[in-house]
């Protein structure tokens, strides 16, 4: 998980993303603070929110082994799609694990048994949906979620895979999710954000009053990606889908 710390990359587009929301200037300064750090360091031309395949560290991720990637949000607030589209950007081999909802044509679909030291082969990318479905890092006897967490630590190196979770808490994710490559932000389930990771809550303190102001089509289509050499607000086209 990115820590507290270090610069805010300079993204252009926030005016133009809000220009229509009759947002106020306390909370637009809000935004740019958080979002592009001080006043001096803040873009002089707005532009476009950048697409996510736009970001280098996403990019970056194509010419990596493996990664882990954690997307937090509430229910129905497109983390599934952002997952997608993310293994689209990647460009390999795409597996799910998506118990509740169908996946795209160009993913195969696993269940739980299905996963072993050799499935998904190397170089693949594994999307595991709707985590306290699937797994929960308070369930220590169930052998799976005991895999998972001793998989996660190797994806990077033995396994070389990139592994995506979606889950609406961090609290219900494996502690390692906690150490991801890239930390992507949705809009929160505000009830519960009080059992929310101390963390991870600090962040949505900051992110929500943005999300806030966006119609729920535009939360939809937008996230908050943090990582260790980025930070801000991205757009995310829809991935191909022809659902299976």
């Amino acid at each position: 998980m990115p820590d507290d710390d270090g610069d805010f990359r300079e993204i252009p587009g926030l005016s133009s993303l809000f220009g229509g929301l009759n947002i106020n200037n306390l909370l637009l300064g809000l935004a740019h603070r958080f979002l592009f750090g001080e006043p001096d360091q803040q873009p002089t031309t707005p532009g476009e929110i950048p697409e996510i395949g736009t970001i280098a560290p996403v990019i970056k991720m194509k010419h990596k082994d493996g990664s882990v990637i954690l997307i937090i949000g509430r229910r129905e607030s497109g983390k599934t799609v952002l997952a997608y589209r993310l293994m689209e950007i990647i460009e390999k081999p795409a597996f799910a694990l998506s118990p509740e909802a169908p996946v795209p044509s160009w993913v195969t679909r696993l269940k739980r048994g299905d996963i072993t030291d050799d499935n998904p082969p190397k170089r693949s990318t594994l999307f595991i949906d709707d985590l306290p479905v699937v797994m929960s890092s308070r369930d220590y006897q169930d052998p799976f979620t005991q895999y998972i967490e001793k998989m996660i630590p190797v994806v990077r190196h033995r396994r070389k895979i990139h592994m995506l979770f979606a889950t609406q808490l961090a609290t219900l994710a494996d502690k390692f999710t906690l150490d991801a490559d890239i930390v992507l932000l949705k809009p929160a389930n505000l009830m519960f954000l009080d059992i929310e990771r101390p963390a991870v809550a600090k962040w949505y303190k900051h992110v929500m009053p943005i999300f806030d102001r966006m119609t729920e089509l535009e939360q939809k289509k937008h996230a908050v990606l943090l990582c260790s050499d980025y930070r801000g607000l991205v757009r995310i086209d829809m991935p191909k889908l022809g659902m299976n």
